[in-house]
Order: C-alpha cells, then structure tokens, then sequence
C-alpha cells in the first residue's frame, strides 16, 4: 500500500503494513488476538449480492476445512454481520454445533462432541449494510451513478463476509458476484463464467492464488475499461463512467514499469491479470490488491492536457510501489502483522529504484530524500519506535503505517544494498522469494537470504537499525596523518536524555578528496569509535561522511570542515548529497549544535545551486525557519529574507516552462513560486498568479499544469466571497481529479476571515468526500494568524468529524495540536483525556506530537532572538 493519511498540521504522512511470527493465541473479546491454528481454512467461496443502489447486501461462504487435532470449537472472523443459517458438514453429513459471538469482531463455533481430524465444510448465510466510510465493503454515489468498492487491508475483510482475516491463513479463494445487469463486477481474477437474468447477471470468477483475506478486492457498478497493452498478461484501466478519457497516461506506464520489476525479479509477473482502478472515495493512495490494483482517482487518473510533472512523476512511484508488491507482499506474505513495515519498505525502496530505471527524468531518488530527512526528525525524539515490534492488537495498526515504516525501512535497505553489494543483495532478494514463493515469510528468512547470498553477516547490523529505536550521530575527524576517525552517538533532539546510548553497526561509506582524485571508503563502523585507513599518500583535503547520501544516519565534522562543504558543494558533492548536507543541516539546528542565524545564512549559500532538487530541499530549509520562528512581528522580514534567497533562484528558471527544461524544473517551479508570493508577498508574483488563475478558469489547458494549482492558491489570497463561490462550484461541477483537488485546496487560501469561517463550514457541510474534510483546515493553518484555526475547527467538530472518517484514523486527530504552541499542547491532553474522545493509540500520538511541540517550541525559545536579530537586519539593509 501506498498510503495517504488525511493531511493534518504539521504533518506529511506516508503508506502502510511490518516482522517476525508471536505466539498463536485464541481470539479473545476484542477480536483482535489471533486465531487457534487446530481448525484452518484450505479453500473459500464467496458469493455475494450486489447492488450498490440499495443499502445492504446478502451473501454466503463456503468453506473447507482442515482440524488438525481434536476440538470440540474454534473461532473466524465476523464482525458487524448479520448470520444467518450455519452449517458444519463432515464426511457423515451435517455435525450439529451452535455458534456464538465471541467479541465484537469474531463468531465461536461449538460442536455436541469433539471433531475429529479431518476434512470439513462450513457454509454461512448472511447480511450486511455497506459500509459508507471506505472500509470493508463500502458504496458511493458519484455522477449520479452508485458503486461499491473493498478496502481490506489490515483487519476490514471480516467486515464484509466471514473468513479467517490474518495474513498467515493464505489460500484460494473464489468469487462469484450477483450485480445489476448495467453493471460490470471485477475481482482479481479474470471472469469464468457469465449467467444471465432479467434484472441481475452472476458473475463466476476464477479461483485465486493464495491469497490472504486483505488482498481480496471487489468493484461493482457501471464502471468503464481502457485496456492496457504491452504487458505479459491482460490488463486494463477502470473506472467511473464518464471518465475513461483520463486513463491514457496510466495505460502507457503500467507496461514499461512491470517489465522492468519482471527483469528484476527474474520471474513473470505471477498473476493472470492486471487491472489498476480509479477509486473516487479511498483513504489510501493506492493497495496493492493482487490482480486489481485500487488508486485514488486523483493519482490514477490525468487530463493529458492539463496533466503536470508532479503528477506523473507521482503516478509512476505509486505504480512501481504497488506492482513491486505483487511480488514482496502477495507472492510471498508477512507471516503477521509485526512485518508490516517490511512488505512497505521493500516496495517504497523497490518502487523509487524502479521509476528511477524507467523515468530517470523525475529522479526519484534525489525527491524521496527529503522524507527520509522527516522519518529521522522522528527518530531524534525520545517518542520513536523500533521500526520492528511485536504486534498483539490491530485496534490502531494504521499508526504503524508513519514515515518510520515507510522511509526509514526503505533507507535502511538502500543502505544494505549498498554495503553487501546491489547483485548480492538482488541474489538474496531472489532466493528468499524462490523459497517461500505463495507462502508465508518472516524478515529473519530475507535476512538469511541476503547472509547467504553476499557472504557477510546481513543479520546483525541490520538488527540495530530495526529492532531498537533512533538514529546514531556519526562524528568524522580527519586526523594529522590523513586518517579519519569515526566515533558514534545516538543522535536526539536538544535537551532529550535517553536512558543508555545504543550501539549501532553502521555501513559508513566516506567520499574524499587528495586534490588529485576523489575517492569512496566503505566501512562498517560497530564500536563506539574507530580509526580510517584512507587510500593514498595525500591527506584528504574534504570529507564527505555519507556517500550518496545513502546512509541512515545523522553526521558532522568541524565547523571549518562543514563550512568548506558549503563553500564548494555543487563541485565536489552529487545533487543528492547536497540534498542530504542541507537535511542534516536542520537536524544540526534541531540537535543544538549550529545556531539560528548561522543556518539561515548556511541556506542562503545554496541559492545559486544549478540543481532544482536542491532547491527543493533549499525551499524546505527556509520553510522550516518561518514554521519555527516566524510569528506576525516577524512576517515582513521574513518575507524580506524570502525574496532574496529564493528570487534568484526563481529568477534563473523563469516564470514559465522553457523547451526542452528538465522535469526537475518543473517540480520546483511551483514551490518557488508559492513561497515568493506568500510569504515572500513579492507583488509581481502575486499578479502573475492572478493573471493565470484566470486563464486557467478560462482555458485550463492554456496554462502549465504544473503552475495552475499555486496559481489559484495564491489568487485567493487576498480575493472576496464571489471568487470564493466561483471556486467552489468549480470545485463541485469538476470532472477531472486533479482540478476537484486544486480547487478544494484553493479554498482554503482565501484570507478574509469572513470567508475562512465559511471555507471551514464547508469542510463539513458540503459534498466532500471522507478523505477530502482535513484539507481546507490544513491550509488555512498555514497563515501565521491562523494558526490556532484548525485546532479550535477540530474541537469544536470533533463528533461530526469523528462520523465521517474511518474509525480508524480517529487516532491522529491529535494532530492538530501540533506545532510551536505549548498552551495548545495542553489544551489537546486534556481535551482527549475526556473518555468520550479517547481511541486506542491516542496516548503514542500525544507523546509524538509533544515531542515535537516542544522541540519546536524550544528551539524557538533558544534561538529566536538570534534568528529575529538577523532577519531584521536583513529587512533594515534593503
């Protein structure tokens, strides 16, 4: 899955799922411990009644069993289903049992006398309302047509029909769904059968590989299908009527990226098909359903015309993610649930390599960069998590599902790969998939894998980045002999106190240079400190501790030595580990080793950097200084400090696309562009952005897609309730995804306070989608004088807010109170200490996000006066 939770201040959230088998254990009251393993299900058919139109649906299972010992009960998956007749049949007929609820999410089966091992059958009727929140078996109306779509993944299976939800019960499964007769029905296998009626048809579906319950997927309605050519087996693009003019751009990628995984993993892709469908009201980026791929519409879908490069650059890593999971993930399983982040980092990791093979042009590489620099913020604060954990309750799985999961896994391999050597580790990759191919796995057997594969131990350096918490501090000083001494630290957040200091068995790899020729030293550093032997006579003129930038963790050098990185880095540092430099940058000002004003003015350096992704990383850096220091005193000399650090930059790329410009420009651009005009109020800006919104609302494929949505951001800056009302009809009558998006996000930008109120009612009272409520409050947080909206938008709405989203993204509502605002801390803790607002997992998110208030609001504390001294200079001297 490549997730996306609902985006709340101050946060960018990622994807979802993680190591390592515990104990079996029968199902309890909460239904969320696992399954006895003496009773197991080898085969299960599912037929199911669906007619989105209508509220509920009807449907039967029938499934073969397996006892392997004696037992007179055992338990499945149930959870808000109405059953109906139960029936157990053995070799001699019906076995009489009565059944009970054993909790909220499972059903007890008891039989007269004990069952003997051997082979049964369990057949089940029941009903179900469709679920109307994007989970389990869920319907919506859109272009006044009604669909209904799945959303499995982790615990929601048993929400639609009986089974054995948990990854480690992998078996076939078959189909066979009853719809209207308009109406088309896809699952993951292609259609065995047909059978007509009047009103309805039933449709017979093939067997399925093994599979567990969450990558079961199902689609219903009067969905539309652009066939996808290319690929080594059919496949097509679906979804909502109306909207197969968009589907080209996904037809065209789908072939060229699973080819190129095919040659990675040496094996055909190893279903039958491969649909990808476009999903209107879906919390998750996309899921990596075998057979039927879901995405978010505004991902799947683009307007060729109007299609931007952040999109497809998007489109393509979503795509790579996914199909890399058909492989990581559905061919071979997590045993349960505490390897979740293994099944995700492997494919963020095996995603940003593939697109980076196909569509060199987005340099993924160099982009995801930047979010591993949140996953290690993260990781600097006494809140963080071992990436790997024993898992014994799903209630708030999803919380697993954050940066560390997704970007720090996928660093940690890169990482690997690097140190064992990218054909070694490609061997063990391969092996530990030939070995447990349609099973189940644990990480410790990739583990073994990748040991037998490069000849070194993979095991145990790999384990200090997983199964404890933290990012270490490498410290790199060049010695008078021309060796380099390396010593280790847990790197935290100023003022935290860790109880011990972890080892860590880190793969240092160093760049230097003699001044004859630059060179690269591998070394595995497990002491807490240790001597370099470089090669050459010469004594290294610079040092770069983290080659590639490849290494998960934090580093430094002496000030000097830092300084004459900064001097000349676009000469002796790549793009990526200039992105890398100014990431650890921040985290140098975080930890209290560099000073407020010295890192505004280390940013400053990299103004006149030819690589747009450095500039990204450049816009990020400035926007992580108005984020901590800036407060409505210091808005002007801010936006001073703005102009004239980013105004070049914009200056040498140009307002518009010029022929033949890199797509990285492109990417850029839009950044530049919205930070210049708000908070850089440069007037010129302002009106360039006024000029193109409304030639956008004229002719949208007049304008540079990538500009268009920073256009109509920035013109409703100081806009009125007219062009309010214009944005939100278009947003409502919009019949492309993207524009629905930039309109949505429009709203919120709108600064008159009148209006704000108004835009905030609207998140909850107009035709939003579940996923779609969090975006006007995110952006009208933005504006330093709003800051305190959202939180109070949030509380005040609690109820309402709580009834349309997923039970399970309940647990980030604390979000809100994120920040530099200690009061607002406060006011969140006692807020959801009140039992009514209380979920499980409420408590970890208020620990994170104190840890981060108070990071922030300490480092404002500690360094605003020098930062505030410095800006104002800066403004006094124009």
């Amino acid at each position: 899955m490549r997730h996306h939770r609902p985006t709340l201040p101050m946060a960018l959230f990622f994807a979802l799922f993680f190591l390592g088998p515990t104990s079996a254990k029968t199902a309890g009251a909460s239904g969320s411990e696992r399954l006895r393993r003496d009773v197991v299900p080898t085969f299960e058919s599912i037929s199911l009644n669906l007619d989105a139109r209508k509220p509920g649906y009807t449907g039967s299972v029938r499934i073969d069993l397996r006892v392997d010992a004696a037992t007179d009960s055992f338990q499945l998956h149930s959870e808000g289903l109405t059953l109906g007749r139960l029936t157990l049949r053995g070799a001699k007929g019906i076995v009489p049992s009565t059944h009970r609820a054993a909790g909220p999410a499972a059903v007890a089966l008891r039989t007269r006398s004990p069952l003997k091992p051997g082979a049964y059958t369990l057949h089940i009727d029941f009903a179900n309302t469709f679920n109307t929140r994007a989970q389990g078996i869920y319907r919506l109306e859109t272009g006044g047509e009604w669909y209904c779509f799945t959303q499995f993944e982790s615990d929601d299976a048993r929400k639609a029909f009986p089974c054995w939800d948990e990854p480690s019960f992998k078996i076939p499964y078959q189909l066979t769904l009853a719809v209207p007769r308009g109406h088309r029905a896809l699952t993951n296998t292609p259609v065995a059968h047909v059978t007509p009626g009047k009103v309805t048809k039933t449709v017979m579906f093939r067997r399925t590989k093994p599979l567990p319950s969450y990558l079961l997927a199902i689609a219903a309605g009067p969905l539309e299908m652009v066939p996808i050519t290319g690929m080594s087996v059919p496949g097509n693009v679906v979804c909502v009527k109306g909207a197969s003019a968009l589907a080209g751009t996904a037809s065209t990628m789908a072939p060229r990226l699973l080819g190129a995984l095919e040659r990675y993993f040496g094996r055909p892709y190893p279903y039958e098909k491969l649909d990808v469908i476009a999903v209107p009201e879906f919390w998750p980026g996309a899921m990596e359903n075998a057979g039927l791929v879901t995405f978010r519409d505004d991902v799947l879908l683009v307007e060729p015309k109007t299609v931007s490069v952040r999109q497809l650059s998007r489109l393509s890593v979503y795509m790579a993610h996914e199909f890399a999971h058909m492989w990581f993930g559905d061919l071979v399983t997590m045993e349960w649930w505490d390897d979740l982040w293994l099944n995700e980092a492997f494919a963020e990791w095996m995603g940003n390599k593939i697109s980076d093979e196909v569509y060199p042009e987005y340099k993924m590489h160099v982009q995801d960069l930047q979010a591993t620099q949140g996953a290690m913020k993260i990781d600097a604060r006494l809140s963080t998590r071992a990436i790997r954990q024993p898992v014994s309750a799903l209630d708030n799985l999803l919380q697993a599902a954050d940066e560390l999961a997704y970007k720090k896994g996928q660093a940690v391999l890169g990482m690997f790969e690097q140190w064992l050597g990218p054909d070694k580790f490609r061997a063990g990759v391969l092996d530990y998939l030939n070995a447990h191919e349609w099973g189940n796995a644990v990480g410790s057997d990739l583990w073994s894998a990748l040991s037998k594969a490069s000849g070194k131990d993979a095991s145990g350096p790999m384990s200090t980045f997983l199964d404890q918490g933290g990012v270490p501090l490498v410290t790199a000083e060049i010695q008078p002999d021309g060796r380099v001494r390396l010593s280790q630290r847990r790197f935290l957040s100023y003022g935290a106190q860790a109880a011990g200091d972890p080892l860590w068995k880190i793969p240092v790899a160093l760049t230097y240079s003699d001044g004859l020729a630059v060179q690269t030293k591998r070394f595995l550093l497990s002491e807490r400190e240790a001597t370099v032997e470089l090669e050459g006579d010469r004594a290294p003129i610079w040092v770069n501790p983290n080659a590639g930038a490849a290494g998960y963790y934090r580093w430094t050098l002496s000030s000097e030595a830092m300084q004459k990185l900064a001097q000349s880095a676009a000469e002796i540092m790549s793009p990526a580990e200039r992105v890398g430099y100014l990431g650890n940058l921040t985290a140098l000002l975080d930890a209290g080793l560099l000073h407020g004003d010295e890192y505004v003015r280390l940013l400053a350096r990299f103004a006149d950097d030819p690589s747009p992704e450095v500039l990204s990383a450049l816009a990020d850096g400035v926007d992580q200084v108005r984020r901590v220091f800036v407060t409505p005193e210091l808005a002007e000399p801010f936006a001073v400090y703005v102009r004239q650090t980013l105004g070049p930059a914009l200056g040498r790329l140009g307002l518009t696309r010029r022929p033949g410009e890199e797509d990285g420009v492109s990417l850029v651009r839009p950044e530049l562009v919205h930070m210049l005009g708000d908070y850089g109020k440069d007037d010129r800006i302002l009106a360039f952005a006024d000029s193109l919104a409304k030639q956008y609302i004229a002719a949208s494929g007049s304008v540079d897609p990538s500009l268009a949505g920073v256009a109509l951001d920035l013109s409703a800056l100081h806009a009125d309730a007219a062009l309010f009302a214009e944005y939100k009809r278009r947003f409502e009558t919009a019949r492309v995804p993207a524009d629905r998006s930039r309109f949505l996000a429009a709203l919120g930008f709108f600064r008159d306070p009148k209006i704000v109120e108004e835009a905030l009612r609207y998140s909850l009272q107009g035709p939003l989608r579940p996923q779609e409520i969090f975006t006007i409050p995110n952006v009208v947080g933005l504006a330093v004088e709003y800051e305190e909206i959202p939180y109070r938008w949030m509380t005040e709405n609690f109820g309402a807010i709580s009834t349309k989203i997923p039970p399970m993204f309940s647990v980030f509502m604390p979000q809100f109170a994120s920040g530099c605002s200690v009061k607002r801390l406060e006011a969140a803790k006692s807020f959801f200490a009140e039992p009514s607002r209380s979920v499980p997992g409420a408590d970890k998110e208020l620990a994170k996000i104190a840890d981060q208030v108070n990071d922030c609001a300490g480092l404002r504390e500690r360094e605003g006066a020098v930062v505030t001294a410095y800006l104002g200079r800066l403004a006094g001297a124009r």
